[in-house]
């Protein structure tokens, strides 16, 4: 193999020997650098990234639902999408329902027969108005005035509905037992303000 001749101006004991050790540790630290940069630049980048998409989930749209609906009040029960209330302060129908409106609720309505096993667990043996009325032996509605949809049986021979460990009853709506109120979840916080009525 055949050697590179020094140049007239060079010494030729230098051509000779190996580069400088401060050369060899200043290209060894360039190449260290330039390979520490890659992933310092990709992490960076991903940073940004992670951060436009947390900043453009976090930005508020009339058209986007809420995903996490208000809870109950301390005094409620939260179910489904409702927010259940037990009053246990006995009163006739009317004025129970008068109790729930002033709380910004209103007597309970079953609108599924998960609602209905829910509210027989957790009221009891108690009788608990419910938001179910009748005019004589007109059908049955709800206090909004939507018809009741015979998703059950009501007992009795009354005028309005109660809950009770058997299922769903009937009484005269001037008879006195315990209520329970709802109002959707997704109402304004605080809605219910506890008390009895």
């Amino acid at each position: 193999m055949a050697e590179a001749l020094p140049d007239a101006g060079e010494d030729p004991a230098a051509a000779m020997m190996p580069p400088r050790r401060g050369a060899k540790e200043m290209t060894f630290s360039l190449k260290c650098l330039k390979d520490k940069m890659v992933p310092i630049g990709v992490t960076v980048l991903v940073a940004a990234l992670l951060i436009s998409v947390i900043a453009l989930a976090a930005r508020k749209c009339p058209s986007c639902p809420s995903p996490i609906l208000p809870s109950c009040s301390e005094n409620g029960i939260g179910f489904g999408e409702k927010c259940f209330y037990f009053v246990e302060e006995e009163a006739d129908w009317n004025r129970s329902q008068s109790f729930c409106l002033s709380r910004r609720a209103q007597l309970a309505t079953i609108d599924s027969q998960e609602d209905l096993h829910f509210l027989l667990r957790y009221g009891r043996a108690l009788h608990y108005w419910v938001g179910l009325q009748r005019e004589g032996s007109n059908p049955w509605r709800w206090f909004n005035g939507s018809l009741f949809n015979n998703l059950f049986d009501i007992r009795g021979n009354g005028q309005c509905a109660y809950i009770n460990l058997d299922g769903v009853s009937s009484d005269w709506c001037s008879q006195l037992k315990y209520s329970v109120c709802s109002h959707p979840l997704k109402s304004p916080r605080g809605a219910w303000r506890g008390g009895e009525p």
